[in-house]
């Protein structure tokens, strides 16, 4: 009888530390999984490229990657994002220049050295600025928009023989990527009065 009666004990036992067990598991609260590793080790050419994406864009995708690796628990989640897109929403004057900016910065550029050029250019200057036209592509920090460029100067090259010339040239080119966006077109007969003299109505003065 002693013998059934130290196994029936023993089995209590084993039966106890198994639902402590168990209990104890369940009441554990258990850690996120940190997966901020595998978030981060994007290869460089993975990194968002704020002079290829528009601010909307590029700021939705730090923001995307913000939330992700910043993560720590359900209750902070929630404040940390809604912080962290305030903050990215709220564009500051010196940041670097996302694709929109640096195309528009670029057009006032061109379209400005084209409202300079001789208006009786010399073969060297007409040699400087093909030059420098053929060049926007391979160095241009958008690729996108470098290949677009580099597509316009192969079936419509640039007329670089007068100030003129080379200003119409200019505003068709722009006008080009303007279609392909779905922008306004510009009229390229008022280029020079937009560009080098100023408005007739004399607003610019």
């Amino acid at each position: 009888m002693s013998i059934f009666y130290n196994i029936y004990n023993s089995y209590l036992v084993l039966v106890n530390s198994f639902q402590r067990g168990v209990f104890k598991l369940n009441d554990v609260k258990e850690k996120p999984v940190d997966n901020t590793y595998n978030i981060i080790q994007h290869s460089q050419a993975d990194e968002p490229c704020r002079s290829c994406t528009d601010f909307r864009t590029f700021s939705r995708m730090r923001r995307q990657e913000f939330s992700q690796s910043q993560v720590h628990s359900v209750n902070s989640q929630s404040t940390n994002n809604i912080d962290e897109t305030k903050i990215l929403e709220h564009q500051r004057e010196d940041c670097p220049l996302d694709k929109d900016e640096l195309g528009r910065s670029t057009w006032k550029l061109l379209h400005t050295i084209a409202a300079t050029y001789s208006d009786k250019p010399s073969q060297e200057d007409q040699t400087n600025m093909e030059q420098f036209i053929r060049l926007i592509p391979k160095v241009y920090p958008c690729e996108t928009c470098a290949n677009d460029f580099a597509e316009i100067l192969t079936y419509h090259p640039p007329n670089i023989s007068s100030q003129k010339s080379f200003a119409k040239w200019m505003c068709e080119a722009h006008n080009m990527v303007n279609r392909k966006l779905e922008k306004p077109l510009f009229d390229c007969s008022k280029v020079n009065e937009r560009w080098r003299d100023g408005w007739a109505d004399g607003h610019c003065d």
